[in-house]
């Protein structure tokens, strides 16, 4: 009865244990789904499909970080985001879920003495339906002069918003960093 006692203890620490590791933060490159087509010496077309957990402003950050990336690997520091008909990003579409039906008649569980209603069980639920999808055309410039007043500095964007997704200054993929838990 003891060893039937003990192995049970042991067994529900190792699978607490497994749900209390945090998992291992992600590269920007994991982040979605990324594309990036070159349409001339000086355009591309930077798409994102983002993870379903994430929200739209995010997703479009990211696709501003990718831009700035594409544009100083290819030998540029300035970009502008085209405006083009393909650019007018909508927010994914959402719906309301309600929660499944009591089995029991409703009424049944009100006339209970003992009954408490749950206040959350009628709340409905907002769920997004499409995955979230950004996409640019961007132009490239090599110096300030040619590039519209309206243009992005891609060195400025990385410097401020690379550290924050995984990459340095250059555009580089850094490795990410465990988080650090303190004893």
């Amino acid at each position: 009865m003891k060893n039937k006692f003990i192995l049970s203890i042991g067994l529900v620490m190792a699978l607490s244990g497994c749900a209390m590791t945090p998992s291992k933060p992600l590269t920007f490159d994991q982040l979605g789904q990324f594309s990036n087509t070159p349409l001339n010496a000086q355009s591309y077309r930077i798409s994102f499909q983002a993870r379903p957990n994430m929200s739209f402003g995010t997703a479009e950050e990211i696709t501003l970080v990718k831009a700035a990336q594409t544009t100083i690997q290819n030998g540029f520091r300035y970009f502008k985001v085209l405006n083009d008909p393909s650019n007018v990003n909508q927010p994914p579409r959402k719906a309301v879920v309600y929660p499944t039906p009591m089995y029991a008649p409703y009424g049944y569980y009100r006339r209970y003495p003992g009954f408490w209603p749950d206040p959350f069980y009628d709340m409905p639920q907002v769920v997004t339906i499409d995955p979230v999808q950004v996409s640019y055309t961007i132009e490239c410039y090599k110096d300030q002069k040619k590039a519209p007043s309206d243009a992005f500095d891609a060195t400025l964007i990385l410097q401020s918003l690379g550290q924050k997704y995984g990459l340095s200054p250059t555009g580089q993929v850094l490795a990410p960093q465990m988080p650090t838990t303190t004893k």
